[in-house]
């Protein structure tokens, strides 16, 4: 299975957790086509050798439909891994797009793995007890299932390095504590995601919306950025972002508001003060629809 290798991808220093300047590639080329594989043993085959050549490897899920926001993944894990793999359910639209497959392989994915039938989530029963609040609350069944797969995957693939988009972040955290102690954890890179026209965080479920969903959901980057912002100029207290927001929520009318939280990026407990490090985090539901998403607050010692 003959693939140039990629000289200097794996240079960078480890870094911190945040990379939000990454550049990606949005110049889609039929000419470029990533490897697609759907069976395990060829997968195995050339994890094998890579290993044996002496790369490290990222792993890319994508959960649902691929969009711009796994490209910005996908590019620093191209900066930071000799090898990178991008792994996508049996269904999802880029298997059958050639300029999806394309702008995989233009931004750094060496193989899309996509299995012929759906990951079977490992069972996770108990969460840590940071995660009972938000997530753990409102979404319990989409964040089990989905630390499953990706500890299936992690099983499977043996990434040196996992990335996650900063929309997930509390995902993340469950995965880094679970993982935690364990023989040939990855390192969890979580990104603050791209965000497209009008502050939009790119999900697959923007296609779903109609003009008035989609300035709701603009809205709802606008009043992140503006508690963000606030706290980490001190001007403002956690409570009082919090109160602000939820009006302003409420005047955007999302038809409905599961939470909105200051929280500190480690623990995840609540935070009281300006000027600690901390996340604002939020859940809005459009009809059948839900959005999650989460920011970093800004300020000299935020997410140190």
């Amino acid at each position: 299975m003959p693939m140039s290798k990629r000289v200097g991808k794996s240079e960078s220093d480890r870094g911190g957790p945040y990379d939000p300047a990454v550049s990606f590639n949005l110049d889609g080329d039929e000419g470029a086509d990533v490897e697609v594989v759907s069976d395990v043993g060829a997968l195995i085959g050339y994890l094998d050798e890579w290993r044996e050549d002496g790369c490290s490897i990222g792993l890319v899920p994508v959960l649902g439909e691929a969009h711009v926001g796994h490209l910005v993944l996908l590019a620093l894990a191209a900066r930071e891994c000799d090898r990178v793999v991008v792994a996508a359910g049996p269904r999802a639209d880029v298997l059958t797009d050639p300029v999806g497959r394309s702008l995989l392989s233009r931004n750094g994915a060496d193989v899309l793995y996509a299995a012929a039938r759906e990951v079977d989530p490992l069972p996770v029963d108990d969460l840590p007890d940071f995660a009972v609040a938000m997530e753990g609350q409102y979404g319990r069944r989409s964040l089990t299932e989905a630390v499953g797969k990706i500890e299936r995957l992690i099983g499977l693939i043996a990434p040196d390095r996992l990335y996650q988009s900063g929309a997930v972040f509390q995902r993340a955290c469950v995965l880094a504590s679970r993982l935690s102690g364990r023989d040939g954890a990855p390192l969890i890179r979580v990104v603050d995601a791209a965000r497209g026209p009008g502050g939009i965080t790119p999900v697959a479920e923007i296609d779903r919306l109609d003009e008035a969903g989609r300035e709701r959901v603009a809205s709802l980057s606008r009043i992140l950025q503006r508690i963000a912002g606030r706290l980490a100029d001190g001007v403002s207290t956690p409570a009082g972002e919090i109160a602000w927001g939820l009006d302003a929520l409420s005047a955007a009318e999302f038809d409905g508001i599961d939470y909105l939280e200051v929280r500190n990026p480690r623990t995840l407990e609540p935070v009281d003060r300006a000027g600690a490090p901390a996340r604002v985090f939020v859940a809005v539901r459009i009809g059948d629809l839900r959005f999650v998403d989460s920011v970093p607050v800004r300020s000299a010692d935020a997410d140190r």
